[in-house]
């Protein structure tokens, strides 16, 4: 597995992949299990693609928490088959739901079972954590929206963003910012997911579209560390503060656009209380996110000019910078019809 091209790893992927679309496609609580398996044995090879010792401990920790988790998953769902005998309609059982959420919440990684993700995102690859921070999260969070259990989660959704904005600060090391970032998003992901998914959705996707250039030039042209972003050239200059400043979500960035879609939606039910909790959070990690962005425009020292940057990246700055304004009407029509069409 020294070599990242080895022909078996493109069956791996085919395998994390087949997982994920099972348990998106399945209706049965047993399948879904069964594609959750089956995903992670086909990650878990890939997380060992250099074939380094820091990779096996890493892949090692990660297996022994998604089968700890899958285990409760798999002994709550069948204690609950116990409880209503029924595959299909079984959550009237408050405790036992609670208990299958929170093995999902642990797959996840978001507070307070995150406590496992930012050991092992230190010892990670960029597209490793890229696939662990987006890929891996498709399945649990479409299980969760079968689950109704609305007080537990908007616990858990206040706790993510919170506990994750609050550890970003004095971060140094690059994975560690991009982790708990992604924890903090979970968080306002989980606020809607059990009133509106469509909205969890978009949110889901444009923090995809922000991290995939966002991790590409970290991987690229850092050492995985906050200093090193001081040392970028005047082509650069632009590009990374706004991907850093729209996954913070100031306006009117592509950010910005899935955070007023969700508190619109949450003041518009009278979730005053949780809409100002998720706003602090959100000023919280954009304080840092600022000084992030300070380090990449007032520069301390220059290094040579890299060639490689001058790559054009037109079309990433002029998506984050005018999405507000190219997706406005959507915005308008998912505000206005989002919930007449789910009800």
């Amino acid at each position: 597995m020294n070599n990242k091209f080895f022909p078996s790893n493109f069956l791996f992927i085919l395998i994390m992949i087949m997982g994920t679309m099972t348990t998106l496609s399945s209706p049965h609580w047993l399948t879904m299990w069964v594609g959750l398996e089956l995903n992670l044995m086909g990650f878990l090879p890939l997380m060992n693609i250099k074939g380094k010792s820091l990779e096996a401990e890493a892949s090692m920790k990660y297996f022994i928490i998604q089968s700890m988790s899958s285990s409760v998953l798999i002994m709550s769902s069948l204690m609950l088959y116990n409880y209503n005998m029924s595959w299909y309609s079984m959550f009237n059982h408050k405790i036992l739901s609670s208990l299958m959420l929170m093995s999902l919440i642990l797959k996840l990684g978001g507070a307070p079972l995150h406590f496992w993700l930012p050991n092992l995102t230190k010892q990670m690859t960029w597209l490793i954590l890229f696939l662990i921070l987006t890929w891996q999260k498709i399945a649990p969070l479409f299980m969760i929206t079968l689950i109704t259990n609305m007080s537990t989660m908007i616990l858990i959704s206040l706790l993510s963003t919170l506990i994750g904005s609050i550890m970003i600060l004095n971060q140094t090391n690059m994975q560690l910012i991009i982790t708990y970032s992604s924890i903090s998003h979970l968080g306002w992901m989980l606020s809607m997911i059990m009133i509106n998914s469509s909205l969890t959705l978009i949110y889901f996707i444009n923090y995809i579209i922000i991290s995939v250039p966002l991790m590409y030039m970290l991987n690229m042209y850092t050492n995985n560390y906050l200093y090193t972003l001081t040392q970028k050239n005047k082509i650069n200059k632009l590009i990374i503060p706004s991907l850093i400043l729209s996954l913070a979500g100031l306006p009117p960035l592509l950010g910005f656009m899935s955070k007023l879609l969700i508190l619109i939606s949450l003041m518009q039910m009278n979730f005053i209380i949780m809409t100002l909790l998720l706003f602090v959070g959100a000023l919280i990690s954009l304080f840092f996110y600022l000084n992030m962005t300070l380090m990449t425009t007032i520069k301390s020292y220059f290094l040579f000019e890299d060639p490689t940057m001058l790559k054009n990246n037109n079309m990433i700055f002029m998506l984050n910078i005018f999405s507000i304004f190219i997706f406005y009407f959507m915005i308008n029509i998912i505000i206005k019809y989002a919930m007449t069409f789910l009800h």
